[in-house]
């Protein structure tokens, strides 16, 4: 008995990888998700130019454990911020959102 293919995976399969314009506003929908957050927008302007270390975030914040952990995650996932020799620091995307929403 041949193996059985789900409609779903075939559909998926069938579409190929994303087009540049699916993935731009994809982009943007990520952007959007940031900047219209004043937690996200406090943690990108108080890691700033030059970087933070996590407890130094953790006060200038004041947002508590869960909440802090769950917009980091998103941030480092989603390449605004990223993690180097202990500090906190914005990427080039970080920097160019920084720039327009800080």
């Amino acid at each position: 008995m041949p193996d059985e293919v789900d409609e779903l995976d075939a559909y998926f399969a069938s579409r190929g990888g994303t087009t540049e314009g699916e993935a731009v506003k994809m982009e943007h929908m990520i952007m959007e998700k940031v900047s219209i957050n004043p937690a996200r927008r406090k943690l990108l302007r108080t890691v700033g130019i030059f970087g933070k270390t996590e407890k130094q975030l953790k006060e200038e914040s004041g947002l508590n454990d869960f909440f802090f952990k769950f917009h980091m995650d998103f941030l480092l996932k989603e390449g605004f911020l990223k993690f180097e020799e202990g500090m906190y620091r914005l990427t080039d995307t970080g920097i160019s959102l920084h720039d327009s929403v800080c």
